[in-house]
This record gives C-alpha cells, sequence and structure tokens, in this order.
C-alpha cells in the first residue's frame, strides 16, 4: 500500500468552515481508484496548515491521486510514501 501525504496553507480559522473544507476533500478523494482510507486535519503548531494522509492500494493509484491534486489544488506539497509496516492499536 501506499500513503499521500500532503500539506496545504489556507485553513480556515472557523472550526464549521474548516470541517466542510475538509468533508469536501475527503469526498472528493475516496472516489479515487485504490482508495482505502484517509486523514484530514489542521496543524496543531500552525492551525492555517493542512495536512492529508490518504492511503491506496498501489503506487500508480497514489501517482494518480497526487497528479490529480496537483492539477487542481493551488500551494499543496504532496510526497508518496510506500507502507513498509502497519501497526493497529492494542484491543
Amino acid at each position: 500500500m501506499w500513503m499521500v501525504i500532503g500539506e496545504q496553507r489556507g485553513t480556515p480559522a472557523d472550526p464549521d468552515q474548516r470541517s466542510a473544507q475538509f468533508t469536501h476533500m475527503a469526498e472528493v478523494t475516496r472516489q479515487s481508484p485504490g482508495f482505502v482510507r484517509g486523514w484530514w486535519g489542521a496543524d496543531d503548531d500552525d492551525p492555517e496548515l493542512s495536512h492529508a494522509l490518504v492511503v491506496l492500494d498501489t503506487l500508480d493509484n497514489a501517482r494518480a491521486l497526487k497528479r490529480m491534486v496537483e492539477a487542481n489544488v493551488t500551494g499543496v506539497r504532496l510526497r508518496l510514501m510506500e507502507i513498509g509496516v502497519a501497526v493497529d492499536g492494542a484491543s
């Protein structure tokens, strides 16, 4: 599996606006081929900065999502990471 790690400035300060922005980003992203899971949130140290972590099933699908976001979103920084080990919390 692969993860797209994203960082973008311009996160709304208003919690309702921020939630609406993240919800929209999640709805668009979850339609991507190979989507497995994702997280969106504001940086605790810099609330104007948002982060996204999106897991996809293959490198090709991760690259496709990265290209789509870069073509449609300004000021975003994206990285791809191969997931080498995954660990779940204690049950």
